[in-house]
Order: C-alpha cells, then structure tokens, then sequence
C-alpha cells in the first residue's frame, strides 16, 4: 500500500488550510456559498436564495454548537484542520468521542481517523430523541457510495437531540467530525460515576491507538490485494494512470467492511 498516500498517517500533517481539495462539480451558471468556495463543502443546490443569515447550515458551521473553536488547530490531519484528538473529549476505541456537556449531557460524534477513512457520506441516520442506546448499540448509520457503516454508542444513555445540520448535509461529519459534523446529544449518569467512561481514552492514548489501527487497516488491505490479484488491478480498464486509492482498487464492498472492521 506504498501509494495510498491518502491514507498515511505521516502525510495528514502537511495538509494546509490553504490547499483546496475539490469536493465537487460546479456547474458553469452555478453560485458557490462561502463553504463551498473555501472546499468544506461539495456544491449543492441553495434553496435560500443565499440567505445565510437565517441558513441553519450556515450556524452550524460557523459554531457547531460545540464550543471548541479554540480546540481547532490550522495545519493538523483534516480537511477542516481540525485537531487529530482533541485533548477536552474522551475516545472509544471504536473511533467514537464524546465530550462532556454538563453533569448529566454529552455530546458524540466519530474521530478524525474514522472521518479520513470514509472518503464520502450521502446520509446519516440517527436514533430519535427520548430513545435510549447502550453502549455498543447502533447510535448512528452512516450512508456512503458502496454502502453504509454503522456507529457503536461509546456510552449508554438517552438521546436529548440529534444533530439535524448532518442530516441535511452529511459532508459534515468528515469536513468537521468535532465540531459541525456531532451526531448526538445523550442525557447520560453523571461523569464523575459513570462507568462508562473508565472505558474511554484521553487524545494522546487514542492516537496512539489510532495509528496502531491504521497500519492494521494498511496490512489488510495489501493482504486482500495479493489474495485476489486477477480481481483487482493495478490501472484503469483502459490502461491509465494506476490506481492509488484503496477503496477503488478493493471496490466500496470491500473497503467498507474493512472500516467497519475498526467500529468492532
């Protein structure tokens, strides 16, 4: 997997804000909002005529209700530049977070790595509010391209309220997976006597962890390539440039569960 350099943990860090990387077509009649100029967001169709002061979108992403803005780092592993593990949220080691909101609320959503690795979402699917998830049960199903990949609950608790911007725009949860891209906010016991987060990692352990899991997620991706090579090849079925990115040389099938591999 020398060339699936979109996946190397030593390549994340060079990224710089400034380097737009394309998410999508404009049309040539077409008008950009401020994300889609600055390449947070793909191009979408507006159907507030640029309204952003009453856009819900726009809210979410300029506070993402979070209040982590001085927690995001320009120049650190992301496309937004966010921090790889914040040091003021807690981490499972399904590649979930969750930030304390109070003594008995907080909020989860899914870790840099997990954001990196899923390249795209069409959709997300989420429990409705007052339903109870424990930890370890389905808390959200992400849609992709080649399928979908669901989200283990780091703690159990009672769904206060869903993040309704990801619903509608669910780039969200790779652009800004800790701050517009949240997926829930949970009631939960409070912190200080909650066993379930003696389960939980600190940033510094779940990076550790995470690079651990990405040089796993390396090696079974080259044993899958040399397991199968008359399925899988090297260049375009017209003889172009060779592939580099893993889940078009593996197929959506594949790469998914692979993913999913780590949510386990």
């Amino acid at each position: 997997m020398g060339q699936s350099s979109k996946l190397s943990p030593t390549n994340g860090p060079t990224r710089r804000s400034g380097s737009r990387t394309p998410l999508g077509t404009v049309p040539a009649d077409g008008k950009e909002c401020i994300w889609m100029s600055a390449g947070v967001l793909s191009y979408r169709l507006c159907n507030r005529d640029f309204d952003c002061e009453r856009c819900p979108l726009d809210s979410a992403l300029q506070s993402g209700k979070s209040g982590t803005r001085a927690a995001l780092i320009p120049g650190e592993w992301g496309p937004s530049g966010y921090r790889l593990y914040p040091q003021d949220r807690h981490f499972s080691s399904a590649h979930t977070w969750v930030q304390d909101l109070g003594s008995t609320s907080a909020r989860m959503g899914v870790d840099a790595l997990l954001a990196w690795l899923l390249i795209d979402a069409s959709a997300v699917k989420l429990p409705a509010p007052n339903a109870w998830i424990e930890r370890g049960e389905v808390a959200a199903t992400i849609f992709t391209k080649g399928g979908k990949l669901t989200v283990p609950a780091p703690v159990s608790g009672r769904v206060l309220a869903q993040n309704e911007a990801v619903v509608g725009c669910p780039e969200l949860v790779i652009s800004s997976p800790y701050g517009a891209g949240w997926l829930l906010d949970l009631a939960v016991e409070p912190v200080g006597k909650n066993k379930d987060f003696t389960h939980l990692l600190c940033g510094s352990d779940m990076e550790t962890l995470s690079r651990g899991h990405l040089h796993g997620f390396h090696h079974r991706t080259d044993a899958l390539l040399a397991a199968k090579p008359a399925r899988v090849g090297a260049t375009l079925n017209d003889g172009g440039p060779p592939l580099t990115d893993p889940r078009a040389m593996l197929g959506s099938a594949r790469y998914l569960k692979l993913v999913q591999e780590l949510l386990t």
